[in-house]
Protein backbone atom coordinates (compact mmCIF):
# COMPACT_ATOMS: atom_id res chain seq x y z
CA UNK A 1 0.00 0.00 0.00
CA UNK A 2 2.87 2.38 0.79
CA UNK A 3 4.49 1.62 -2.57
CA UNK A 4 1.25 2.15 -4.50
CA UNK A 5 0.85 5.50 -2.74
CA UNK A 6 4.37 6.59 -3.70
CA UNK A 7 5.72 6.45 -0.14
CA UNK A 8 8.96 4.82 -1.21
CA UNK A 9 11.06 5.89 1.76
CA UNK A 10 8.51 4.20 3.99
CA UNK A 11 8.85 0.99 1.97
CA UNK A 12 12.64 1.15 2.29
CA UNK A 13 12.37 1.63 6.06
CA UNK A 14 9.81 -1.17 6.44
CA UNK A 15 11.96 -3.58 4.43
CA UNK A 16 15.22 -3.02 6.30
CA UNK A 17 17.67 -5.99 6.25
CA UNK A 18 16.65 -7.19 9.72
CA UNK A 19 13.02 -7.43 8.63
CA UNK A 20 13.84 -8.98 5.24
CA UNK A 21 15.43 -11.96 7.00
CA UNK A 22 12.01 -12.97 8.27
CA UNK A 23 10.58 -13.51 4.78
CA UNK A 24 10.69 -16.77 2.82
CA UNK A 25 9.69 -17.92 -0.66
CA UNK A 26 7.18 -15.79 -2.54
CA UNK A 27 7.07 -13.20 0.25
CA UNK A 28 10.83 -12.69 0.05
CA UNK A 29 10.70 -12.41 -3.75
CA UNK A 30 7.92 -9.82 -3.57
CA UNK A 31 9.71 -7.89 -0.83
CA UNK A 32 12.90 -7.70 -2.92
CA UNK A 33 10.99 -6.40 -5.93
CA UNK A 34 9.24 -3.72 -3.84
CA UNK A 35 12.50 -2.71 -2.18
CA UNK A 36 14.46 -2.60 -5.44
CA UNK A 37 11.79 -0.59 -7.21
CA UNK A 38 11.54 1.82 -4.28
CA UNK A 39 15.29 2.47 -4.41
CA UNK A 40 14.98 3.12 -8.15
CA UNK A 41 12.11 5.58 -7.63
CA UNK A 42 14.11 7.64 -5.11
CA UNK A 43 17.18 7.74 -7.38
CA UNK A 44 19.35 5.04 -5.82
CA UNK A 45 20.04 2.65 -8.72
CA UNK A 46 23.16 1.21 -7.08
CA UNK A 47 21.16 -0.06 -4.10
CA UNK A 48 18.47 -1.42 -6.43
CA UNK A 49 21.11 -3.18 -8.51
CA UNK A 50 22.49 -5.00 -5.45
CA UNK A 51 19.01 -6.10 -4.39
CA UNK A 52 18.14 -7.43 -7.86
CA UNK A 53 21.48 -9.25 -8.10
CA UNK A 54 20.82 -10.97 -4.78
CA UNK A 55 17.26 -11.72 -5.87
CA UNK A 56 18.46 -13.43 -9.05
CA UNK A 57 20.87 -15.56 -7.03
CA UNK A 58 18.05 -16.65 -4.74
CA UNK A 59 15.46 -17.03 -7.53
CA UNK A 60 17.46 -17.75 -10.72
CA UNK A 61 14.39 -18.70 -12.78
CA UNK A 62 12.28 -15.69 -11.82
CA UNK A 63 11.73 -13.71 -15.02
CA UNK A 64 10.51 -10.60 -13.20
CA UNK A 65 13.69 -10.27 -11.14
CA UNK A 66 15.81 -11.10 -14.18
CA UNK A 67 13.99 -8.42 -16.16
CA UNK A 68 14.41 -5.78 -13.45
CA UNK A 69 18.12 -6.55 -13.23
CA UNK A 70 18.62 -6.56 -17.01
CA UNK A 71 16.67 -3.29 -17.42
CA UNK A 72 18.74 -1.56 -14.76
CA UNK A 73 22.04 -2.80 -16.22
CA UNK A 74 20.92 -1.78 -19.70
CA UNK A 75 19.97 1.72 -18.48
CA UNK A 76 23.42 2.01 -16.89
CA UNK A 77 25.14 1.04 -20.15
CA UNK A 78 26.26 -2.35 -18.82
CA UNK A 79 25.30 -4.10 -22.05
CA UNK A 80 27.69 -7.04 -21.68
CA UNK A 81 25.91 -7.96 -18.45
CA UNK A 82 22.38 -7.13 -19.60
CA UNK A 83 22.48 -9.00 -22.92
CA UNK A 84 22.93 -12.55 -21.53
CA UNK A 85 20.15 -11.87 -19.02
CA UNK A 86 17.75 -10.84 -21.78
CA UNK A 87 18.73 -13.94 -23.74
CA UNK A 88 18.13 -16.13 -20.68
CA UNK A 89 14.69 -14.57 -20.23
CA UNK A 90 13.77 -15.33 -23.85
CA UNK A 91 14.87 -18.94 -23.49
CA UNK A 92 12.34 -19.30 -20.69
CA UNK A 93 9.68 -17.02 -22.19
CA UNK A 94 10.21 -16.37 -25.94
CA UNK A 95 7.46 -13.73 -26.03
CA UNK A 96 8.83 -11.50 -23.27
CA UNK A 97 8.39 -8.05 -24.81
CA UNK A 98 10.79 -6.17 -22.52
CA UNK A 99 13.58 -8.64 -23.25
CA UNK A 100 12.98 -8.23 -26.99
CA UNK A 101 13.03 -4.44 -26.56
CA UNK A 102 16.28 -4.56 -24.59
CA UNK A 103 17.99 -6.77 -27.18
CA UNK A 104 16.63 -4.59 -29.99
CA UNK A 105 18.24 -1.52 -28.44
CA UNK A 106 21.53 -3.30 -27.74
CA UNK A 107 21.74 -4.78 -31.26
CA UNK A 108 20.88 -1.38 -32.76
CA UNK A 109 23.71 0.29 -30.84
CA UNK A 110 26.13 -2.41 -32.01
CA UNK A 111 25.03 -2.07 -35.64
CA UNK A 112 23.28 -5.45 -35.94
CA UNK A 113 20.34 -3.88 -37.72
CA UNK A 114 18.63 -7.05 -38.99
CA UNK A 115 18.64 -8.64 -35.53
CA UNK A 116 17.55 -5.37 -33.98
CA UNK A 117 14.61 -4.99 -36.37
CA UNK A 118 13.39 -8.52 -35.60
CA UNK A 119 13.50 -7.90 -31.85
CA UNK A 120 11.69 -4.56 -32.29
CA UNK A 121 9.01 -6.28 -34.36
CA UNK A 122 8.42 -8.89 -31.65
CA UNK A 123 8.41 -6.29 -28.87
CA UNK A 124 5.82 -4.23 -30.73
CA UNK A 125 3.44 -7.18 -30.87
CA UNK A 126 2.87 -6.58 -27.16
CA UNK A 127 4.04 -2.98 -26.66
CA UNK A 128 2.60 -1.50 -29.84
CA UNK A 129 1.01 1.43 -28.00
CA UNK A 130 4.41 2.89 -27.05
CA UNK A 131 5.20 5.77 -29.37
CA UNK A 132 8.92 5.90 -28.57
CA UNK A 133 9.32 2.19 -29.24
CA UNK A 134 7.71 2.67 -32.67
CA UNK A 135 10.05 5.59 -33.29
CA UNK A 136 13.13 3.60 -32.27
CA UNK A 137 12.02 0.83 -34.63
CA UNK A 138 11.61 3.36 -37.45
CA UNK A 139 15.11 4.75 -36.84
CA UNK A 140 16.61 1.28 -37.06
CA UNK A 141 14.74 0.60 -40.30
CA UNK A 142 15.96 3.93 -41.69
CA UNK A 143 19.56 2.94 -40.98
CA UNK A 144 18.78 -0.40 -42.59
CA UNK A 145 17.51 1.56 -45.61
CA UNK A 146 14.13 -0.15 -45.45
CA UNK A 147 12.39 3.15 -46.13
CA UNK A 148 8.87 1.84 -46.72
CA UNK A 149 8.76 -0.04 -43.42
CA UNK A 150 10.44 2.89 -41.67
CA UNK A 151 7.76 5.29 -42.88
CA UNK A 152 5.00 2.93 -41.75
CA UNK A 153 6.59 2.65 -38.29
CA UNK A 154 7.08 6.39 -37.83
CA UNK A 155 3.53 7.15 -38.96
CA UNK A 156 2.30 4.70 -36.32
CA UNK A 157 4.43 6.53 -33.75
CA UNK A 158 2.92 9.84 -34.84
CA UNK A 159 -0.59 8.42 -34.59
CA UNK A 160 0.16 7.58 -30.96
CA UNK A 161 1.95 10.85 -30.14
CA UNK A 162 2.55 13.72 -32.56
CA UNK A 163 5.85 14.79 -31.00
CA UNK A 164 8.60 16.78 -32.68
CA UNK A 165 11.20 13.97 -32.63
CA UNK A 166 8.88 11.68 -34.60
CA UNK A 167 8.21 14.42 -37.15
CA UNK A 168 11.97 14.93 -37.55
CA UNK A 169 12.35 11.19 -38.21
CA UNK A 170 9.53 11.36 -40.76
CA UNK A 171 11.35 14.22 -42.50
CA UNK A 172 14.61 12.21 -42.55
CA UNK A 173 12.79 9.19 -43.98
CA UNK A 174 11.01 11.20 -46.67
CA UNK A 175 14.30 12.85 -47.62
CA UNK A 176 16.02 9.45 -47.83
CA UNK A 177 13.21 8.38 -50.19
CA UNK A 178 14.06 11.30 -52.47
CA UNK A 179 11.05 13.41 -51.46
CA UNK A 180 13.04 16.51 -50.53
CA UNK A 181 10.13 18.93 -50.80
CA UNK A 182 8.00 16.76 -48.53
CA UNK A 183 10.84 16.56 -46.02
CA UNK A 184 11.16 20.36 -45.95
CA UNK A 185 7.40 20.72 -45.53
CA UNK A 186 7.42 18.30 -42.58
CA UNK A 187 10.21 20.24 -40.85
CA UNK A 188 8.49 23.57 -41.40
CA UNK A 189 5.24 22.20 -40.00
CA UNK A 190 6.65 21.12 -36.63
CA UNK A 191 5.10 23.10 -33.78
CA UNK A 192 7.67 25.48 -32.34
CA UNK A 193 10.19 24.84 -35.14
CA UNK A 194 10.85 28.58 -35.41
CA UNK A 195 12.01 28.56 -31.77
CA UNK A 196 14.42 25.61 -32.04
CA UNK A 197 17.95 26.40 -33.20
CA UNK A 198 18.65 22.78 -34.20
CA UNK A 199 15.60 22.61 -36.48
CA UNK A 200 16.31 25.98 -38.07
CA UNK A 201 19.89 24.89 -38.80
CA UNK A 202 18.70 21.60 -40.30
CA UNK A 203 16.11 23.41 -42.39
CA UNK A 204 18.70 25.92 -43.62
CA UNK A 205 21.08 23.11 -44.58
CA UNK A 206 18.40 21.24 -46.50
CA UNK A 207 17.29 24.43 -48.22
CA UNK A 208 20.87 25.07 -49.28
CA UNK A 209 21.11 21.58 -50.74
CA UNK A 210 17.74 22.06 -52.48
CA UNK A 211 19.15 25.27 -54.04
CA UNK A 212 16.64 27.43 -52.17
CA UNK A 213 19.34 29.95 -51.46
CA UNK A 214 17.16 32.92 -50.47
CA UNK A 215 15.24 30.88 -47.89
CA UNK A 216 18.45 29.39 -46.51
CA UNK A 217 20.07 32.82 -46.20
CA UNK A 218 17.04 34.25 -44.39
CA UNK A 219 17.29 31.49 -41.79
CA UNK A 220 21.06 31.65 -41.21
CA UNK A 221 21.12 35.44 -41.01
CA UNK A 222 18.42 35.25 -38.36
CA UNK A 223 20.35 32.60 -36.46
CA UNK A 224 23.61 34.55 -36.62
CA UNK A 225 21.89 37.67 -35.31
CA UNK A 226 20.99 35.64 -32.23
CA UNK A 227 24.41 33.97 -31.95
CA UNK A 228 27.21 35.12 -34.24
CA UNK A 229 29.35 32.10 -33.33
CA UNK A 230 27.09 29.23 -34.49
CA UNK A 231 29.58 27.05 -36.43
CA UNK A 232 27.07 25.36 -38.74
CA UNK A 233 25.33 28.66 -39.50
CA UNK A 234 28.71 30.20 -40.42
CA UNK A 235 29.48 27.19 -42.62
CA UNK A 236 26.12 27.39 -44.40
CA UNK A 237 26.50 31.11 -44.96
CA UNK A 238 30.00 30.55 -46.35
CA UNK A 239 28.59 28.16 -48.94
CA UNK A 240 25.88 30.67 -49.80
CA UNK A 241 28.54 33.36 -50.25
CA UNK A 242 30.44 31.06 -52.60
CA UNK A 243 27.27 30.49 -54.63
CA UNK A 244 26.95 34.29 -54.88
CA UNK A 245 30.59 34.68 -55.96
CA UNK A 246 31.76 36.37 -52.74
CA UNK A 247 34.86 34.34 -51.98
CA UNK A 248 36.41 36.63 -49.35
CA UNK A 249 33.22 36.73 -47.31
CA UNK A 250 33.04 32.93 -47.53
CA UNK A 251 36.62 32.58 -46.30
CA UNK A 252 35.86 34.79 -43.29
CA UNK A 253 32.91 32.60 -42.26
CA UNK A 254 34.88 29.39 -42.86
CA UNK A 255 37.75 30.65 -40.70
CA UNK A 256 35.31 31.18 -37.84
CA UNK A 257 33.68 27.76 -38.31
CA UNK A 258 37.03 25.96 -38.67
CA UNK A 259 38.19 27.05 -35.20
CA UNK A 260 35.06 25.86 -33.38
CA UNK A 261 35.64 23.56 -30.40
CA UNK A 262 31.93 22.84 -29.94
CA UNK A 263 31.31 21.34 -33.40
CA UNK A 264 34.38 19.30 -34.41
CA UNK A 265 32.80 17.79 -37.53
CA UNK A 266 31.70 21.19 -38.86
CA UNK A 267 35.16 22.54 -38.01
CA UNK A 268 36.86 19.73 -39.94
CA UNK A 269 34.66 20.15 -43.04
CA UNK A 270 35.08 23.93 -42.94
CA UNK A 271 38.84 23.57 -42.62
CA UNK A 272 39.00 21.29 -45.69
CA UNK A 273 36.91 23.71 -47.76
CA UNK A 274 39.06 26.59 -46.56
CA UNK A 275 42.22 24.80 -47.68
CA UNK A 276 40.71 24.17 -51.11
CA UNK A 277 39.73 27.83 -51.53
CA UNK A 278 43.16 29.09 -50.49
CA UNK A 279 44.82 26.67 -52.89
CA UNK A 280 42.92 28.06 -55.89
Amino acid sequence: AAFDSGRYQEVIADLAPAKMQKFRGRDLRRAMILLGESHERVGRPEEALGIYQLGVKLFPADTMLLTYLAQLQHAAGLEEQAQPLYEKILKMHPDNALAHQGLAEIDHSLGFLDRSAEHYRKALQYLGSRSKLCRDYAEGLLEKRDFTAAEAAIRKALALSADADSFIDLALIRRAQGAGDDALAVLKGIDGADKRVDLRLLLALWQLEAQRYDEARLLVEGLLKEDAHLPLARHIRARLELKAGRKEAAIKDLEAAATSKDAPFVAKVSSKLLEALRAE
